[in-house]
């Protein structure tokens, strides 16, 4: 069997299975937008840790032959209930599989029942650190070639945290160059609304709060953005190239741009910040009146923001 992260990195695909991508993307980001910004990133950064885990014991269930005594201590200690239900299967090299089985219903359960669960593993899935993590599973020489001892978990997370995705640059500086790009969407999500018009006029509240936040960005608007050009949306969009010239030069600079740029496209928070930017340049369209929140109002609205489930 073709292993996950061989999937997720072939580059053709039939045309099914890009339906059936698509069809699992609206899906995750419809869920995304149905729980608050806080409770879903906690949920994230948990499940990625324990999708780490549940590799780390399918490393070395393989690299034994089976569940060692030492390692049913710590999954008794850590998964109550699974260690018993682990010892009465006759696969032992499944042990991992039915571990991530057991963490969605037991450790996500409330995910599930809220109907985010597949949010969670769709986004959880390709985060730069679960592609690590399971490329550092698929190479590691010790799960092949029995070691004088076993890594414990917390050293093959290290190492997976370490594991290069590009060139020399390691999964874990990936994510933190996701975070930092992701952080300057944030403002050019909130300018979005200001776009739409044949004139783009900053509110003096918003001007002052931009400079003192990220005075190059305010800088490039009045310089190359005109206040009267025929295409907003486009002016607009300029000012994400902006970002990638100079949040990401050193990136850029080093040829792991386009690495960066795919993992803040399939991230949730920027997909929740995109969605809901979209949301209030509609609003605004409609009501010009409305008042113009400040950066810290505006993230706050987006990460409270919570979208009525279908029933």
């Amino acid at each position: 069997m073709q292993s996950a992260n061989h999937q997720m990195k072939t580059a053709k695909f039939t045309k099914l299975e890009r339906r059936v991508g698509h069809i699992a993307s609206r899906r995750a980001r419809r869920q995304l937008m149905q729980v608050p910004w806080d409770r879903f990133h906690k949920a994230y950064e948990k499940y990625i840790r324990w999708q780490a885990f549940a590799l780390w014991v399918r490393a070395v269930v393989e690299s034994e032959g089976c569940a060692p005594s030492w390692l049913k201590g710590i999954l008794r200690k850590r998964c109550p209930g699974f260690a018993e239900e682990a010892a009465r299967s006759n696969k032992p090299e499944l042990l991992g599989l039915q571990m991530l089985s057991w963490v969605h219903n037991q450790v996500f359960g409330f995910a599930k029942e809220e109907g985010w669960l597949d949010a969670l593993m769709f986004y959880g899935f390709r985060d730069a650190r679960s592609q690590g993590n399971w490329e550092y599973w698929e190479h590691s020489e010790w799960k092949r070639r029995q070691p004088t001892s076993v890594p414990t978990f917390v050293q093959w997370r290290r190492s997976a945290l370490n594991w290069k995705l590009r060139g020399n640059v390691s999964c874990a500086v990936v994510t933190k160059a996701v975070e930092k790009y992701i952080d300057f969407e944030a403002f050019v999500y909130w300018l979005r609304p200001f776009f739409q018009t044949a004139k783009v006029q900053l509110p003096v509240h918003i001007t002052l709060e931009l400079g003192q936040e990220c005075p190059g960005l305010l800088e490039f608007v009045k310089t190359h953005i005109s206040a009267a050009h025929r295409d907003q949306s486009r002016s607009w969009r300029r000012m994400f190239n902006w970002g990638k010239d100079h949040v990401l030069s050193q990136e850029k600079k080093e040829g792991w741009l386009r690495c960066v740029l795919r993992q803040a496209e399939i991230h949730p928070r920027h997909v929740r910040l995109a969605k809901f930017s979209a949301l209030c340049s509609k609003s605004r369209l409609e009501n010009t009146a409305l008042p113009c929140p400040s950066l810290r109002q505006w993230r706050s609205a987006a990460e409270n923001y919570v979208r009525a489930s279908r029933k």
